[in-house]
């Protein structure tokens, strides 16, 4: 699940881990200040872009595969799924969908569906608050096809999504109230549902919440192309496996780099887990919130020697102010829970680390 099937990827993924940890000192360079390993990764998603883009153009229409689309509605203790093309007038019955209330909606990644533990997670957590719309798109059909494929529906499934939000607000519910959120391919397909829901609205929907952004085809892509900041109100995003499946620059309006933003997660033994280790964390911060806060920082570097110029606090995921701004980093622990609260903005230094500090001691 979520294993990218680009040969390149899995090929390079432990080299580049290698170049990360030797090479990296900021987890938000431009494009000239990229390292070796990072430059690698571009050129790769570049190549895919292409490979995209030659999909795009041989293939035909897509109306078919896009019927396959279903969105599932939870309303407490009951679960309906139907169709994307009866979705419109199923949630417009009675007692269906609330216009006055915020909708969260939950769209898987590659290789994955709605029923997912991953999305289930994250849809029972705000369920169980009984203060929510909670839809979750199911794309599985389109999206477990080869990853090439796959990035191409993205476009397709965020225009047919971003088509159903605005008849949603047609109906009378708030586009300020819509908070998609979008685990790896599925963050770009929320970006794409965002930007089509400008077109059709002239206005943005609330909120867009990246959970570990795929990277392949989509690093240093233009913003055009991938999930950015300008796609809602308010765009956070939380990085976990840089480098490798995930995205390795920052896309929203504020960006948390958990443990650094990987590519490795602490308890972590491969890419699939610190790549989810994401979506773990903010269906958490739902159950707790303000269990994860991040500090303003220039890069991991300077908070590895706690050396943050801002004191500046942000809390991720649930709890996180629309007023946001910025890169922020955190620690977590190895294994749930993972919150660790303001502990986690600070690295603790062993006492002897603090010893020979205080003493100004050199050993050689």
């Amino acid at each position: 699940m979520h294993q990218f099937n680009l040969v390149v990827f899995p090929v390079i993924a432990i080299f580049l881990i290698f170049i990360r940890q030797v090479t990296s000192e900021s987890a938000s360079p431009s494009e000239s200040e990229l390292n070796f390993a990072e430059s690698v990764y571009v050129r790769i998603s570049s190549a895919c872009r292409a490979l995209v883009d030659l999909q795009y153009y041989s293939m035909k229409s897509q109306n078919g595969i896009i019927k396959t689309m279903k969105i599932t509605h939870l309303d407490g203790s009951m679960t309906k799924t139907f169709p994307i093309d009866e979705a419109y007038q199923t949630l417009i019955k009675p007692s269906m969908f609330d216009i006055t209330k915020q909708t969260k909606v939950i769209i898987h990644g590659f290789k994955d569906n709605s029923h997912s533990s991953v999305s289930q997670d994250l849809a029972e957590a705000y369920n169980e608050k009984k203060i929510f719309n909670v839809l979750l798109v199911d794309a599985e059909e389109m999206m477990n096809k080869g990853y090439v494929l796959s990035v191409h529906n993205a476009r397709l499934i965020g225009k047919r999504l971003a088509n159903l939000l605005a008849n949603l607000e047609n109906f009378g519910a708030n586009a300020e109230d819509f908070h998609l959120i979008g685990i790896s391919l599925g963050a770009h397909i929320a970006g794409w549902a965002g930007k089509y829901f400008r077109q059709y609205k002239n206005h943005s929907i609330g909120r867009i919440t990246g959970l570990d952004p795929a990277g392949p085809c989509f690093s240093y892509a233009y913003a055009d192309q991938r999930l950015d900041k300008t796609d809602a109100r308010y765009v956070d995003v939380v990085h976990s496996n840089r480098l490798v499946q995930g995205i390795i620059e920052p896309l929203g309006h504020a960006d948390f780099y958990i443990n650094g933003g990987g590519p490795t997660q602490p308890g972590c033994m491969v890419p699939s887990c610190s790549h989810l280790r994401a979506a773990n964390i903010y269906a958490e911060s739902i159950k707790v919130p303000k269990s994860f806060v991040g500090i303003r920082c220039r890069s991991w570097k300077h908070f590895e020697e706690n050396a943050c110029e801002d004191k500046e606090y942000a809390v991720l995921g649930y709890g996180s102010s629309t007023a946001t701004r910025g890169l922020y980093y955190l620690r977590t622990s190895a294994s749930s829970p993972f919150g660790l609260g303001m502990k986690g903005t600070k690295i603790l230094k062993s006492p002897m680390n603090s010893w020979l500090n205080i003493n100004n001691l050199n050993i050689t």
